[in-house]
């Protein structure tokens, strides 16, 4: 529970305001980031627009007429292209986007909604404006943006880890591993979210999870037969792994926020499948110390959002991705003190905010600054993100603090230490 020492002889308006106005900025600059994003991304970026939903709409077509489906670059396994009939049926890919747009804002509300819910069971005392704040934060930063330019599915599957999330706080197992099978499903990596559960000793989770994923699989097996599942492991799954390898060295123009880009700088020349063993080698120690302990739901929180930061910078993702982590990152902003919640909050905030070299391009060209001064801008910003991109910044500031915070409380003699 956050600290409120010295602050219970004031006014609840005021000691709500202290132990909120940290937050507030956060969830104030994700906002005015989103707007900007909103504006000047699908401007500079039109063939961003619609990019995954389009896809999506081929996909509900090809089911539907019989055809196959990783010819209209469909990357996800063969069950999940079921879902994505209803958009084929709307008859036209403008329908299909309104409709992935619609469905996306209204994930990211129920994702805001499991926020402030868990926010709440940690102690916060959030008033209207802190939640309406949520809400605007988790909708229009500019993660949730790009992926609502883009028309994508990301959006839906961290409204299904927020589901899993608050169904395991509610003892509802089962349910848990249903929500966390269907993030799992549609995209892989979220599986290791099954590591967490292993961690919290949630057999019915895992066996729920486990059910669901192989009921899916082998019910799609049924449905398209083996071929499109032999084309989904050997031609789509490689060319995944293969993504952000940098085989000319790191790129400050590529946006992956990947630890990819500090294993190739260091290590040249790797596999995909060795940057990836790579990366969980130095990740799986930190995830670790971020689960020490489980007792409280803070505990828990804070392992799970170290476990979701973690994957979302060892496979070659962009910032966007972000949004996977939006029901742990809500109730955490609120829920940690001392150094830990510092960490957190400078770590959130490159997270919700994220900066890429597109953006100190835009700021450095502004007739204000010398040409002199531009250069040196320009020059410094492409070496720094040659190697390093803020959102990845942001995520070793979050995961310090989850590590900090656990080491904190492991040595308490009453966290119930496991």
């Amino acid at each position: 529970m956050p600290s409120t020492r010295g602050l219970r002889s004031l006014p609840l308006r005021t000691r709500r305001f202290a132990a909120t106005h940290a937050p507030r900025l956060v969830l104030s600059a994700a906002v005015l980031s989103g707007l900007v994003t909103a504006v000047v991304f699908p401007a500079a970026n039109p063939g961003q627009v619609a990019l995954a939903s389009d896809v999506y709409y081929a996909a509900g077509r090809a089911v539907l007429a019989g055809q196959p489906l990783y010819d209209v670059g469909f990357l996800y396994p063969p069950p999940i292209a079921v879902a994505f009939v209803p958009n084929a049926l709307l008859g036209s890919t403008t329908l299909a986007y309104a409709f992935q747009i619609l469905v996306g804002v209204v994930s990211l509300g129920a994702v805001a909604v499991v926020g402030v819910r868990l926010a709440e069971r940690v102690g916060a005392d959030l008033g209207r404006t802190d939640r309406w704040l949520v809400g605007a934060a988790v909708v229009a930063s500019s993660p949730s943006v790009v992926n609502l330019v883009n028309g994508q599915v990301n959006p839906v599957l961290a409204a299904a880890v927020a589901a899993g999330v608050l169904a395991f706080e509610s003892d509802r197992e089962w349910a848990s591993g249903v929500a966390f099978a269907l993030a799992a499903l549609v995209k892989l990596f979220p599986a290791l979210v099954g590591a967490w559960l292993l961690r919290q000793r949630a057999w019915r989770a895992v066996a729920a999870a486990t059910a669901t994923g192989l009921g899916l699989l082998l019910a799609g097996l049924v449905l398209f037969g083996p071929a499109p599942y032999e084309t989904f492991v050997t031609t789509v799954l490689t060319g995944e792994a293969n993504v952000a390898t940098f085989p000319d060295g790191p790129d400050a123009s590529e946006p992956y926020t990947t630890i990819r880009r500090q294993l190739t700088a260091v290590a040249p020349g790797l596999s995909g499948g060795a940057l990836l063993a790579a990366s969980v080698a130095v990740l799986a120690p930190i995830v670790a110390a971020a689960n020490r302990v489980t007792a409280t739901l803070t505990d828990r929180l804070v392992g799970l959002h170290a476990l979701l930061t973690a994957t979302l910078v060892a496979f070659p993702l962009e910032p966007f991705y972000a949004v996977l982590a939006y029901p742990t990152l809500v109730p955490l902003l609120y829920a940690l003190d001392g150094t830990p919640r510092r960490l957190f909050l400078v770590g959130s905030l490159l997270t919700v905010v994220p900066i890429a070299l597109a953006d100190v391009a835009l700021v450095a060209t502004l007739p204000v600054f010398p040409q002199a001064v531009t250069d040196t801008l320009l020059g410094g910003a492409e070496t720094t993100f040659t190697y390093v991109h803020p959102p990845t910044i942001g995520a070793a500031l979050t995961l310090a603090a989850c590590v900090l915070q656990q080491h904190g409380r492991a040595v308490e003699p009453s966290s119930g230490a496991a």
